[in-house]
């Protein structure tokens, strides 16, 4: 009985302090890595007002709604893989890579994971 007790408290141990990498989910690639839900959602969040939505940005902060950030993921899906929608926002997405940028798939991704979460774009397809 004291084993088997043992047993059991030692494998719970040993799962909870085995490592289990954690990566936003989307439709663009695998994650960035070892970012956090949290922090992916945040860089996403000051990148896209940094860069996409802001007074002298392609997007005036205001347009930045559910429709145009539906736009937006797809056309960084579709960028992000070589690919164009034909949208005006596959030229848009390409302000996340200017020539000076060396993590533009990474910029990407955690755009598009805070598009996603902060209009809840997963439940509309």
């Amino acid at each position: 009985m004291i084993r088997s007790v043992c047993a059991a408290v030692l494998v719970a141990a040993t799962l909870g302090f085995t490592y289990a990498p954690i990566s936003p989910s989307g439709s663009i690639g695998h994650g960035p890595g070892q970012i956090s839900p949290r922090k992916a959602y945040s860089q996403g969040k000051a990148l896209t007002f940094k860069v996409l939505a802001c007074d002298d940005c392609p997007i005036q902060k205001d347009d930045l709604d559910r429709d145009r950030a539906l736009s937006l993921t797809a056309s960084l899906a579709a960028v992000y893989d070589g690919e164009e929608t034909g949208s005006p926002d596959d030229e848009t997405v390409q302000a996340l890579c200017g020539p000076e940028v060396d993590d533009c798939g990474i910029r990407m991704e955690v755009v598009h994971y805070f598009l996603s979460r902060r209009f809840k774009l997963e439940s509309a397809g």
